[in-house]
């Protein structure tokens, strides 16, 4: 009988092992041998066979070790949806930002500032015939897929996440621009989101109705249609799982602001005074604004009411203040930050006005509108005098998308949804 010949080591290329243990015991014993030569063809038949069940097994054994030390050599997180990546622990993210150059950025750099409102979850619901919902929903909002796109390109442009808090100090009820530190290699930028109400009477028409902890305590969204199911389908998971791969996108954890309003209650709670289930509702929204602010979220005002305030009265205007801070502020806390609803930033042009004093000695210090250029300056212009504090942002939504408003940014063909109702214009 032939003699029978060792086959090589199969795993010489091992790389990921645990240090005390030798390569070779890695190896499983050969059992694949050369054919030889005299066999004859059912002993041939049969030899090859074997031989093709030992390639399988030496196949997932290699996949088995693999699997095996990943286990071992990597912490181990929890998500309810496939294919995410783990976020990094706080003391990796203390060691990335203890191990980034920084810079010291001038009071006077320009700190870029973009929204935009709840994601169009849905499209196929929302831009479905006979959804006249969705017309609402193209101009004022960007889809899943847009917003992916943004913040991948923003990423490559040298952008990374800043606290907008720590770009001024408080300096009696009124503020003041400050130097702050900065990664040397990046550009400050602040995202915001305003409406994050999920209002009720908008419920099925292609937006999520809610944001929910799971129960591995991630941020995720919701959505009641005829079959209920939770999904990442929302800035807050999408920026969360982009952060996750991209650590250096966000400087000392800072994430975005959720520009708040409460006739309607909160994230998609009825907390508002009217609500039936006020009580039950208000337990539910505090346990997902405490995971938001665990994360670095921030909150700010963005009135109670939401209505056209060049037209309140001053009586008017200290009565939606003083409903925002007995229903909502009791959830998310003090808040400096103020956005305009529908970017009517005309009181901030005298400061004298009674409308926009209340809003002052309500404690709020940044007041935001819309705007397309940078700008961030005390108000009103030319007067350094005067400290109170405005900046512009601008708007991310399917009509500023249309209008090439984002031309310094990115170039807007590359992010547009061909899923969207109205085409992308072929010509500027």
């Amino acid at each position: 009988m032939e003699k029978k010949v060792k086959c090589p080591q199969l795993l010489p290329r091992l790389a990921l092992r645990p240090h005390n243990i030798p390569r070779k015991s890695l190896t499983p014993p050969c059992i694949v041998q050369p054919v030889p030569r005299n066999m004859n063809k059912k002993t041939r038949l049969q030899y090859t066979a074997n031989m093709k069940r030992s390639r399988k097994f030496l196949i997932f054994f290699r996949m088995g070790i693999l699997l095996m030390l990943s286990a071992v050599s990597l912490p181990v997180f929890s998500f309810p949806f496939s294919g995410r990546s783990a976020p990094p622990s706080t003391a990796a993210s203390a060691a990335i930002a203890e191990a980034t150059p920084l810079r010291t950025a001038p009071r006077d750099e320009t700190v870029e500032h973009l929204f935009t409102h709840c994601l169009i979850a849905h499209p196929e619901i929302a831009f479905a015939k006979g959804n006249e919902y969705g017309k609402h929903l193209d101009a004022d909002c960007l889809t899943p897929l847009e917003f992916r796109r943004i913040l991948n390109l923003l990423y490559e442009d040298g952008y990374a996440l800043t606290d907008p808090v720590k770009t001024f100090r408080r300096e009696g009820n009124y503020a003041r621009r400050v130097s702050f530190p900065f990664p040397a290699d990046k550009k400050p930028l602040i995202l915001s989101f305003d409406d994050v109400v999920y209002a009720s009477k908008n419920a099925g028409k292609g937006m999520a109705d809610k944001l929910i902890v799971t129960e591995s305590g991630e941020i995720a969204a919701y959505t009641h249609n005829a079959l209920p199911h939770i999904h990442q389908e929302e800035f807050v998971p999408i920026l969360e799982e982009f952060i996750s791969r991209h650590p250096d996108f966000s400087y000392e954890h800072a994430r975005g602001v959720i520009f708040l309003t409460g006739f309607d209650g909160i994230l998609g709670y009825r907390t508002q005074r009217d609500s039936p289930d006020r009580e039950t509702e208000r337990k539910k929204a505090q346990k997902v604004v405490d995971a938001l602010k665990a994360k670095g979220w921030k909150f700010g005002c963005h009135s109670y009411a939401h209505g056209h305030m060049n037209k309140y009265t001053e009586e008017k205007m200290r009565s939606d203040i003083e409903k925002w801070k007995n229903e909502v502020q009791p959830l998310v806390g003090e808040t400096p930050l103020y956005a305009y609803p529908y970017g009517e930033w005309t009181l901030g042009k005298n400061c004298s006005d009674d409308r926009q004093q209340a809003l002052i000695n309500a404690g709020f210090l940044l007041f935001c509108g819309v705007g397309e250029s940078p700008f961030y300056a005390p108000m009103p212009l030319g007067e350094s005098s005067v400290k109170v504090l405005f900046q512009d942002r601008c708007a991310m939504d399917g009509i500023s998308l249309r209008n090439h408003h984002f031309d310094r940014f990115f170039d807007a063909r590359e992010v547009y949804d061909p899923v969207r109702p109205v085409a992308f214009p072929s010509s500027r």
